[in-house]
């Protein structure tokens, strides 16, 4: 959302364009439907001076000509956090859907979170069946404190009862929904990210002094 405040009457102010991510000045068209008698429609036409595109706002508070706001309507824009470089594929694409709809309706958001996470416990080494069960399960590997698992459980729990009536109050969800990519972000780093780093500096060792130490503990051949 932006805040229009004109200290004059020209119709242009400094705004962070959606487009370009600069930090410019912008000019502001009034648009209304012309054909129909000048049917006004509160919605604006702002366009940048740094990258000459537009980008269109609605009002949805307003005090008086020099003293509104507006809300971002095209082109729509993910507040959420991206997702973490190592997310699979078929998680993330359901982390991007639950972006661009957690404006709109945090309900949605969470619940396709829920499912993310479902299908994330697969690429965890679980079944991807029960995310209940999965979690559990998650619990007893090393990698996993009880922060993640209660991270875990806190995006199964809202998941569900986004879509069960009555079970947790609408505001609540609101109030998380955005936090909840980040405890996606943090498990993926936790279960994928981590492990591969660790993995990967072990294979740099000189493989005689690995292959004794393996075998000291009982993990060579």
């Amino acid at each position: 959302m932006t805040t229009i405040r004109k200290l004059t009457q020209n119709d242009f102010i400094r705004f962070d364009c959606p487009i370009c991510k600069a930090s410019s000045l912008c000019d502001i068209h009034y648009m209304n439907i012309g054909n129909f008698g000048g049917i006004q429609t509160d919605t604006y036409m702002l366009v940048c001076r740094a990258c000459s595109k537009g980008s269109v706002w609605k009002r949805y508070e307003w005090n008086n000509n020099y003293d509104y706001k507006l809300r971002l309507v095209d082109p729509i824009v993910p507040n959420a956090p991206e997702p973490a470089h190592d997310m699979p594929d078929d998680v993330k694409t359901d982390y991007e859907e639950a972006r661009l709809v957690v404006e709109l309706s945090p309900r949605s958001s969470a619940a396709l979170l829920r499912l993310a996470l479902q299908k994330l416990c697969k690429h965890l080494g679980e079944r991807g069946e029960h995310i209940d069960t999965d979690i559990r399960a998650l619990a007893k590997k090393p990698e996993f404190g009880e922060r993640l698992i209660r991270a875990a459980d806190t995006l199964r729990i809202t998941g569900n009862n986004a879509v069960h009536p009555g079970e947790m109050d609408e505001n609540d969800i609101d109030n998380v929904s955005n936090g909840l990519f980040e405890l996606l972000n943090l498990i993926v780093t936790a279960g994928i990210a981590e492990p591969k780093k660790w993995d990967a500096m072990y294979e740099c060792l000189p493989e005689s002094p690995r292959k004794a130490a393996e075998k000291k503990d009982g993990r060579g051949d």
